[in-house]
Parts: structure tokens; C-alpha cells; sequence
């Protein structure tokens, strides 16, 4: 009786008072709640000295667990912490979480009266304490002769609570907050590379399943890294905040875009349609939870969240074995990616239903197998992502290539819409054009006939009235027909010009080119302008530097030759120099025709293709403005150009054509 009544007091001490942490430079950097002791105020009005006097009546509860697990409740929960400081400096107090929305510290100061610190994930900074991603609270500092001394701590949050409690000396606290930062920073970064990676590759592929895999990752990263490990204080008050009081909303979206990658990548809707509506009852109660956030319900959402994470993360695991073991091979990296993510799952819901004792290995475990099952499913799309630059179809059944590609088609249908108006415009803006040079053509003509040839043949009657009337004499008659030689030569050249223009419009011209000279044209028809230009007392020189024969039409070309040199006559002044120069390569024979102006046509003018207007000589001739216009279509047509330009003063209209060369066809020089 007297040693059953024995043990019975040694269980109520241990449960009653809690351990005293000898401080000094040779404590680890571990949670240390095994050696705290707790008291869990129901009603949340307990005050620090109310507290006091609970503990040292025996009410407070030794911890047996080094994190602290008080599970989803409303309550306030008393921690209390008693320790002796034999390193004589300063010591730490370090709360290694950040999500409690409620947290007061409460210390003696040398008078004995308790001093409060209050902090949490929703209050506003305090710089009485260190506080970024985990809370750090310096301990009294009054007293180093290793006697032991209490201090309290009040948590209350509507979450699952769990307390990671460390205590060390400034050296120790720098290396363990160095040795835990280095860790998470790599997961960080791998998190970090792998979101920018995936929307990469989803903006080049346009995959669906790339978008859904890269939301996840940003979802998880800020719940997983901003709200449970705490680092959205890094982002300013008003972020960490939002984030603390609205977790599930990023639980609820990242696994909503993981189970709709995962029907993306398994290709459910094919392979397995019958699961449309599990997946659609799984994205719902997501759906639902995350409005339970939004509402203010954070508790009720902390409690659906653990069955939902573990039962989503089974079923979809399930739905991959079945579409592997379907022949599906691309599945296999997903399995054993997703297959950690199910352990990690039920491990984590196991250990905060206190199923298991909540260690410093489940704090860890999250995050690492978060992380493991990122990689892995990495592997898992990187081999999706060479399947699909081999081949876009990577399904043998008939039904999936037919869907994929009324897929396509109802993707590229605005293309090509598109597309066909484009060409109908572009078809309507030349028909447009087309009538309207038709109506300047019209007009010119019109002009022409009415002006340069009426005029013309007026005179001509007008003489042989006169004549028929003798009126005139002989000489007068012999003087007028004189004069009106430069009537008659206009006349010709302008039905020339007009006879071929309407061919050329209405497409009747062929080309038919023949082997001839240049410099032997050029000579016939000198002589045939020799009285223009003796009238005008205009000088010409012609330089032959290359006789070789062409290949192109004569007859157009003796039109484009009477042009040029017509024209040069008609805007060389009186008095003036007239030079030809005939020079070649290897390919072509050029042809200069160089002559003065004064300021009569400009360069411009000459360099235009179209709409050229009727203009008048040194000497008041009229030309019909069709001449050039003729000219650099016949040598376009016979393989050549024709430009224009100015030296020093003078006009130079420039042609090439082709050199004959027997068994070769001539190269158009455009």
C-alpha cells in the first residue's frame, strides 16, 4: 500500500513540476519541450499571476514530447519554462514558429513583477523582441548566479498549435538560426527555379499541364515557406498578415491546380473518364474549404484540411497506378513522386492528430518531402516535355488523335478567318487601286486626244484652208509646211506612245527578244532627229565604250531609245550639249543619256513609276507624259532598269539590258 501510494506521488511531481534547462555554451540547439511544463486555460481569462500560482501549486503538465502538439482548440495554453544560467550572458528564448496569432512573454524583472511582451502573427511589430520567421525573446539578464528562474509564455491561436521551444546563448542561437537558414534557402531556391522553369516551358509548349504545375508550386511555396515556416514577415505587415489569416486559401488553390495537373498530365478525361466525377467532388470540397477561409472560419478549415489533404493525396495516387498499370507508361515518375507526397501527407495529419509523437523530424519532414516530390515530378515533366517535341500524340488510340486534333483546328479556326479576310482586303485594296490608276489613265488619255492631237491637225486644216482658198503662195505654202514639220514628227511620236501604252494596258505586248546592236540603233535614230536638233543648235556626243550585242526586243527598245533621246531634245536648252555613252560589264550594256535642264523636271518627277504629268520644253514643246512610263516598263520587261539621276547639273536617264551570249538565257537584273 505504502509504495503503490509512493509511485502514485512521484507520477503527480513529474506531471506537476517541469524540468529546470542548465544554460550554458554546450546546449544544443534543440526543441527542448520535454523539459517545459504546460497549463491549458479553457476559458482563456487566466491572468500571468493566476498562472503563477497554478504552477506552484502543481497544476501545470510536464510536456513528453520536444515539440509541443496542443492539437485545433480555442483555448489559451500557459507554457512554463524554468531554467538556470551558468553561462553568465545573455540567453534566448526561441519560439521556432511564426503562425501563432496570439503570443505573450512574460518575465520577472529584478523588483519581481512580471514584464509582458505581446507579439503573434497578426499583431504589429514589436521591438522589445526579435521577430522574422520565428519569435527569439531575450531572457533576464539580472541574475547569473545559476539560480533558477521562470518564464511564461501565453499562446492562443485558431489553428493547430504546435510549440517548437530552444533556448540558447547568442553564439549557439547564430549558428543554429545560420545552419536551419542554409537549409531552407535551398529548398527556396529549388522552389523558386522550378516555378520560373515551368512557365517557361508553359509560355513555348502552351501545355495546360505546366500552368497547373507551376501554380501548384507557387501555391504550396507561400503556404508552405510564408505561412509554416513563417518567412511572409520578409514581405511587410500587411502580406504576413493576409497570409496568417488566410492560409487555406493557398492549401485550397495549390491543391486544387495539383489535382488538375494531375488529371492534365494522367490524360483522365481519356484514359479515364469515369473518374471526372471524383476529381470534380475532390476540387469542390477545396473549393468549399477555401470559402470556409474566407469566412472567417479558420479553425473548422485547420480540421477538414487534415482529412482532405491525405484522402486527395491518396486517391490521386491511386488514379496514377491505374492509368500506369492501363499502359500509360509516363505515369511511373508520377507514382513514386506523388507517392511522397501521400507518406508526407499522412505522416503530418498522423503526428498533428498526436497518432504519433510530433518530433523535430515531422516539423522537418513537410518541407522535405514537399520538396522531394517536386523534383521527382520535375523528372516526371521533363520526360513529358521530350515526348512532346518527338511526337505530339503520344496516345495509340484513334479517339485521342481525333480529339487532339478537332482540338487544333478549333484553335487555329480564328487563324485562318483571320487570315482569309486579310487576303480579301488585300485582293480589294488592289482592285481599288487598279480602277482608280484605270480613271487617271482615262482622264490622261482623254487629254491627250483632245489637246496634243486636235491641236496638232487644227493647224494642218487651217493651212489647207487657206491653201484651197489661194490665199497663200507658193512660198508661204512651201514656209508653212516647214513649220509644221515639228507638228507632224509630235504627232507621230504620240501615236506611237499612245498606240503602245492602250497595248501594253489592254496585255497585247510580247516580248520577243533578238540579237542587235546598241550603238547602230542609236545612230539610225540620231539621224532621224538630226533637224530638231540642228534647230535647237544642240551639240551631241556620243561614247561607245563597249559594242557587244544585246539580247532583247527591238522594237520596244527602239521606242524606249526615241523617248530618252526626244526627251533629251525637248529639255535641253538652246545652245545646249547632248551626251550618249554606251558602256558595259560583264552581263549587261548600259546606256547613258545625259543631258542639261533648266529647272523645267525635277529628279523626283522623273523618279516616280506612275501618274506622270504632261510637261513642256525649253522651246514650249508638249509631251504627253505616258513617254517615260512606257520606257521603264519595256526595259523592266526586257530584263533591265531604268533610273534617274542628276550630275552636276544635268539629267541622266540610265537603262541596262542584257549581253547576248549564244546558249545562255540572260539574268533579269531585279
Amino acid at each position: 500500500m505504502r509504495s503503490t501510494l509512493f509511485l502514485l506521488l512521484f507520477f503527480l511531481s513529474t506531471a506537476a513540476y517541469s524540468q529546470v534547462i542548465t544554460v550554458n555554451r554546450n546546449l544544443p540547439y534543440l526543441s527542448l519541450g520535454k523539459s517545459v511544463s504546460y497549463f491549458i486555460d479553457v476559458n482563456g481569462k487566466l491572468t500571468i499571476d493566476q498562472a503563477a500560482e497554478k504552477a506552484k501549486r502543481g497544476e501545470f503538465l510536464r510536456s513528453n514530447a520536444a515539440i509541443l502538439n496542443f492539437g485545433n482548440s480555442s483555448a489559451a495554453f500557459w507554457i512554463k519554462v524554468s531554467y538556470r544560467n551558468q553561462a553568465r550572458s545573455k540567453a534566448f528564448l526561441v519560439l521556432d514558429v511564426s503562425s501563432i496569432e496570439s503570443v505573450d512573454f512574460y518575465k520577472r524583472n529584478a523588483s519581481g513583477s512580471f514584464t509582458k511582451i505581446h507579439t503573434g502573427s497578426l499583431a504589429p511589430e514589436n521591438p522589445a523582441l526579435i521577430a522574422a520567421n520565428n519569435y527569439i525573446f531575450t531572457l533576464p539578464d539580472y541574475n547569473y548566479n545559476a539560480v533558477q528562474q521562470d518564464v511564461y509564455l501565453r499562446l492562443k491561436t485558431n489553428n493547430i498549435l504546435l510549440v517548437p521551444l530552444k533556448i540558447a546563448v547568442s553564439e549557439s542561437l547564430v549558428e543554429g538560426l545560420n545552419s536551419t537558414e542554409r537549409v531552407e534557402s535551398i529548398y527556396i531556391g529549388i522552389l523558386t527555379t522550378l516555378f520560373f522553369f515551368n512557365i517557361f516551358v508553359f509560355i513555348r509548349s502552351k501545355d495546360k499541364a505546366y500552368f497547373y504545375y507551376s501554380v501548384y508550386i507557387l501555391s504550396l511555396f507561400v503556404y508552405m515557406v510564408c505561412y509554416f515556416r513563417g518567412y511572409s514577415y520578409y514581405m511587410g505587415y500587411d502580406f504576413r498578415v493576409f497570409v496568417n489569416t488566410y492560409p487555406y486559401l493557398f492549401l485550397g488553390l495549390g491543391s486544387i491546380a495539383g489535382i488538375a495537373f494531375s488529371s492534365s498530365f494522367l490524360n483522365l478525361k481519356v484514359l479515364l473518364p469515369q473518374s471526372k466525377q471524383l476529381v470534380r467532388v475532390l476540387i469542390g470540397s477545396w473549393i468549399f474549404v477555401m470559402i470556409l477561409c474566407l469566412l472567417g472560419y479558420k479553425s473548422y478549415c485547420s480540421m477538414l484540411v487534415q482529412v482532405l489533404t491525405a484522402t486527395s493525396s491518396l486517391v490521386i495516387w491511386l488514379l496514377g497506378v491505374v492509368v500506369y498499370y492501363k499502359g500509360y507508361k509516363p505515369a511511373l515518375y508520377y507514382i513514386i513522386a506523388w507517392a511522397f507526397v501521400c507518406l508526407t501527407s499522412v505522416w503530418v495529419v498522423l503526428s498533428m492528430s498526436n497518432f504519433f509523437i510530433y518530433s523535430e523530424l515531422s516539423f522537418k519532414f513537410a518541407p522535405l518531402g514537399f520538396i522531394l516530390e517536386l523534383l521527382l515530378l520535375s523528372l516526371a515533366m521533363g520526360d513529358r516535355l521530350k515526348d512532346l517535341a518527338a511526337s505530339k500524340l503520344l496516345m495509340k488510340s484513334e479517339k485521342i488523335r481525333i480529339q487532339e486534333e478537332n482540338l487544333y483546328l478549333i484553335s487555329t479556326q480564328n487563324e485562318r478567318l483571320e487570315k482569309i479576310v486579310e487576303s480579301r482586303t488585300k485582293s480589294l485594296r488592289k482592285i481599288v487601286k487598279s480602277l482608280e490608276e484605270a480613271n487617271t489613265d482615262k482622264s490622261r488619255l482623254f487629254s491627250i486626244i483632245a489637246h496634243d492631237l486636235r491641236s496638232p491637225f487644227h493647224s494642218l486644216m487651217s493651212l489647207y484652208s487657206l491653201n484651197d482658198l489661194d490665199l497663200l503662195s507658193l512660198e508661204e505654202v512651201k514656209m508653212l509646211l516647214n513649220d509644221s514639220r515639228k507638228s507632224f514628227d509630235h504627232i507621230h511620236n504620240t501615236l506611237n506612245n499612245l498606240l503602245y501604252w492602250a497595248q501594253s494596258q489592254l496585255k497585247g505586248i510580247s516580248t520577243i527578244p533578238v540579237c542587235f546592236s546598241i550603238p547602230v540603233l542609236t545612230n539610225d535614230l540620231m539621224l532621224v532627229y538630226q533637224p530638231l536638233i540642228k534647230r535647237k543648235n544642240i551639240t551631241t556626243e556620243m561614247i561607245i565604250n563597249d559594242e557587244q550585242d544585246v539580247y532583247a526586243d527591238l522594237n520596244q527598245i527602239n521606242l524606249v531609245m526615241r523617248n530618252l533621246i526626244d526627251n533629251a531634245i525637248k529639255f535641253t536648252p538652246l545652245g545646249g550639249h547632248i551626251r550618249l555613252k554606251i558602256w558595259g560589264n560583264e552581263n549587261f550594256i548600259y546606256i547613258d543619256v545625259c543631258n542639261p535642264v533648266a529647272g523645267v523636271l525635277s529628279i523626283d518627277q522623273l523618279a516616280e513609276d506612275s501618274d506622270l504629268q504632261p510637261s513642256y520644253g525649253t522651246s514650249n514643246e508638249r509631251g504627253v507624259g505616258l513617254g517615260l512610263q512606257l520606257c521603264r516598263d519595256f526595259v523592266e520587261k526586257n530584263n533591265g532598269l531604268l533610273k534617274a539621276s542628276k550630275e552636276e547639273g544635268c539629267v541622266v536617264l540610265r537603262f541596262n539590258l542584257p549581253k547576248f551570249k549564244p546558249g545562255i538565257t540572260p539574268v533579269s537584273n531585279k
